[in-house]
């Protein structure tokens, strides 16, 4: 417990808020609340404080770590997953998630404390009613929901449209969402054709392909139309728990490969999907 007593009382109510007076201090500083209108301003104030850095730093738990991070601390030291693939006649090791926010939690903890409230309270004075944290979610977040459902359902319920439909799948993606492209195949990479499905992402209609490899994963392309822009053709990783995302724009539309986060060889999937799509 903190002896706050003589301290501006900005900081004596920060205290107070975070459970680090005594009981008489407490009642004290109680009292001095019911009866002061600036004091209950400024406490006002500081919960307001409060609430937006705990808010913000929620986000920032939930953004995305880098997905070449994640690959080298799966992978161990020593090992590039964009330039290098470790094939052994070993069975390939279950794999396993991993929780790269408990280290982001631990440092952001660490660093901010029980200050952030105090702090960001005093520097926003009077504008606490327009404080607001709000999430950008993309058509990203959307396609890493639909797999982590889709990717767990068994064979017949895995597609809308099954493989074995054939020719039949480009043009009816096509026609709903407005994006021509041939199917790839991608035996030759070990993965088998499974079917496709007709998503909504952003509001939008987006065709997705379904694959799946000699281990049961699955992977997914993902496309949708879009307006073309200056980082045409640039792959761009990104993660979503477990789920491992390399995406890119081409001409007027937009592309995801999705997959396991443990899979080394996304990247060199994705580079060869953006050629052949």
């Amino acid at each position: 417990m903190q002896n706050t007593k003589g301290l501006p009382l900005d900081i004596r109510l920060s205290a107070y808020l975070d459970g680090e007076v005594s009981d008489a201090e407490r009642k004290e500083l109680e009292q001095l609340i019911a009866r002061d209108d600036e004091a209950r301003r400024l406490l006002e104030m500081l919960q307001a404080g409060n609430a937006f850095g705990n808010k913000a730093f929620e986000e920032f738990l939930h953004d995305p770590v880098p997905l070449s991070l994640v690959r080298r601390i799966k992978q161990g030291p020593g090992v590039n997953p964009k330039t290098e693939r470790v094939v052994t006649a070993t069975p390939r090791q279950a794999k396993q998630r991993l929780w790269p926010r408990a280290l982001a939690a631990s440092l952001v903890l660490l660093l901010v404390g029980g200050s952030t409230g105090f702090i960001i309270g005093k520097t926003s004075q009077d504008n606490v009613p327009q404080l607001e944290v709000a999430a950008a979610r993309t058509w990203l977040d959307d396609i890493a929901d639909y797999h982590r459902v889709y990717a767990r359902q068994t064979a017949e319920h895995l597609v809308e449209v099954p493989a074995s439909a054939g020719n039949r799948i480009e043009g009816w993606l096509a026609s709903n969402v407005g994006v021509s492209f041939a199917l790839p195949d991608l035996s030759s990479k070990g993965l088998t054709f499974q079917g496709a499905r007709l998503l909504v992402a952003a509001g939008k209609p987006v065709a997705q392909l379904m694959y799946k490899d000699q281990d049961g994963d699955v992977f997914a392309i993902c496309f949708l139309k879009s307006t073309p822009g200056t980082t045409d053709g640039k792959l761009t990783e990104s993660m979503r728990d477990d789920i491992a995302m390399i995406s890119w724009q081409k001409r007027a539309a937009s592309y995801v490969v999705v997959g396991p986060s443990s899979d080394p060889s996304l990247q060199q999937l994705a580079e060869a999907i953006s050629t052949e799509i």
